[in-house]
């Protein structure tokens, strides 16, 4: 990534700031946000939480290493597209985090003269675009369908391949199943079915509080199957 280049500790030096955070403390609120700064996340997990109708706080996304926590921030003019308020949003630290203050102009000049230096960041954020579109039209399928996606969304972030299997993936302790329901957007006994289903699947191979693995070829080829068959 461009921040681990030698330009870039130069300009970080001058141009950008560091924040850090402890776990649950919230780095970013979307209803307090500088349209001029583009926070990257430099080190760390944090969860995106939205409010739902009941008004509780429900998580929505697993940002990591290399994300962008405010994609708005990159819209040019800002003052041609607000967030509604009903979809405000905060980000919650999950493990200690860094987090990267950049001046909005100085990222974009310095992408329009070395872009080359910049299209991993850029191609990360695409992909975070294209699984938020994705979730929205997979909202409104069956159960099974979209906890198969939240668990690929969270084995790509924060998944751990096992040594024994490159095709088994952990999935962390801190990802329960209530979280899995909520970026699902499935109720939990709706969510506790699919997982059954899924297990029969093979697609879900271990589902115990203290070990829970994912076989990663047997979940991508179901939502290969069942997405181009939608």
């Amino acid at each position: 990534m461009f921040y681990e280049t030698a330009e870039f500790r130069e300009w970080h030096s001058t141009s950008w700031n560091a924040t850090l955070y402890e776990p649950d403390q919230i780095c970013y609120k979307s209803s307090a946000a500088n349209d001029n700064k583009v926070l990257l996340i430099r080190q760390g997990i944090v969860l995106v939480q939205a409010t739902n109708r009941q008004g509780e706080k429900v998580n929505t996304e697993i940002l990591v290493e290399g994300d962008l926590l405010n994609l708005e921030a990159l819209v040019d003019d800002s003052y041609t597209w607000e967030i509604p308020h009903f979809i405000q949003y905060q980000v919650v630290a999950v493990t200690p985090v860094k987090i990267y203050e950049i001046e909005k102009e100085f990222l974009l000049s310095h992408l329009y003269v070395e872009p080359r230096k910049y299209h991993h960041l850029f191609e990360r954020t695409i992909v975070q675009l294209a699984h938020i579109s994705l979730s929205n039209f997979i909202s409104i399928k069956n159960s099974q369908l979209k906890v198969a996606w939240a668990l690929f969304r969270v084995i790509g972030k924060v998944g751990e391949v096992s040594d024994l299997d490159p095709e088994l993936v952990f999935i962390p302790p801190f990802v329960t199943q209530t979280f899995i329901a909520q970026l699902a957007n499935s109720g939990k006994a709706r969510t506790n079915e699919a997982i059954k289903e899924l297990l029969g699947l093979g697609i879900v191979a271990h589902w115990k509080p203290k070990c829970r693995l994912i076989h990663v070829g047997n979940l991508t080829n179901y939502l290969k199957q069942e997405i181009s068959d939608q």
